[in-house]
């Protein structure tokens, strides 16, 4: 009977001591704090691994021991990497490995704000944007260029780039690209309100084509104070039926934007970007041109300017003309300036 009293204990102790030591691994596994209060947030890409990301986390000190949280997301069957949602996220200190885990499942990741501006193609905004959000270049062009969207918007691939207004964007890190496209599209609806719209009206430009000449006027004048007035230029030129003759449009068609001087050889290519050849409006903007520059259009200034030229102080400032006697002297002195300069294309 001793014997037998004795193996009881003996077994009800293997127990207790089993179920203290599985209680300690739990504790320390799951419940035992992990996580260290770090500067700045934490990046989960898209298509991590769980190792990948305990390795990260690992390395970029978030976390007091990789391995109690690895564990864990294995006892789970978390082990895949599938659970874990990509996105920007703020990891407090004292986090146990449970709390970890589901604030890296949750989805409770931080919003960003995503900047672009001063971008000329697609492949400029794609580039920004990409640098600031889990999204490949290559997505981005597409989405930016996808047809059935700006059909389904009501207009066409070129028009459809004025739908991007260069800004600053709160968006979700992980977003999709379609998504980040139809977010800029629904701000720029948002930023043309009723009464933008007819301002544009009134000047005889619909929102798209507005755009397009916000690009131009963009491409003549980095002076805000002159923009309204180039506005109004081009407008004047637009409604006598004149060709705008715009040298930024021209340099778009043909690609190369280190030309400083333009020549008569370049006036040659056959391009509806090219305002010399064909006239009216391109079929698309040059760039992508603030809100400054929509406004400067929507408020262009009235006058009787048909005639503009670089001065010949490189002032970045323009002569005005209304007359092309008075234009031809205007350029005569602008030649001359870049003669002097050795700026011969």
């Amino acid at each position: 009977m001793m014997l037998k009293g004795r193996g009881a204990i003996q077994a009800l102790a293997v127990l207790v001591i089993a179920a203290i030591a599985f209680g300690l691994w739990g504790w320390n596994t799951a419940f035992r704090p992990n996580s260290l209060e770090a500067e700045g947030r934490f990046v989960l890409a898209p298509g991590t691994s769980m190792d990948s990301a305990i390795v990260q986390l690992d390395q970029e000190g978030r976390i007091l021991s990789a391995g109690s949280f690895g564990r864990y997301l294995r006892w789970r069957g978390w082990d895949d990497g599938g659970g874990l949602r990509p996105g920007r996220y703020m990891i407090p200190e004292g986090l146990d490995n449970r709390a970890l885990a589901r604030l890296l499942r949750s989805g409770a990741r931080e919003a960003v704000r995503v900047r672009f501006n001063s971008a000329r193609l697609p492949e400029d905004v794609a580039e920004a944007v990409s640098d600031q959000m889990a999204l490949e270049q290559t997505d981005i062009l597409a989405a930016m260029k996808d047809p059935l969207t700006a059909a389904r918007n009501g207009t066409d691939v070129e028009a459809f780039r004025t739908r991007f207004i260069p800004n600053t964007y709160e968006v979700w890190y992980d977003m999709s690209a379609p998504d980040f496209v139809d977010r800029l599209v629904r701000e720029w609806k948002i930023w043309w309100s009723l009464e933008r719209r007819a301002k544009a009206e009134a000047l005889g430009l619909t929102p798209e084509e507005a755009g397009i000449l916000a690009s131009i006027v963009k491409s003549e004048t980095s002076q805000m104070d002159e923009a309204p007035t180039v506005a109004g230029l081009y407008l004047n030129r637009l409604r006598r039926g004149m060709r705008l003759q715009a040298d930024p449009t021209l340099i778009y068609a043909l690609g190369d934007f280190s030309i400083r001087r333009v020549l008569n050889v370049h006036r040659k290519i056959d391009s509806p970007y090219n305002t010399y050849k064909y006239s009216g409006l391109p079929p698309g903007p040059i760039n992508y041109p603030e809100p400054a520059y929509l406004e400067a259009v929507l408020n262009a200034e009235e006058h009787g300017y048909i005639f503009m030229c670089a001065r010949e102080d490189f002032s970045g400032f323009h002569a005005f003309a209304k007359t092309n006697r008075e234009h031809e002297k205007n350029a005569r002195r602008y030649r001359k300036a870049l003669d002097k300069q050795g700026v011969y294309k």
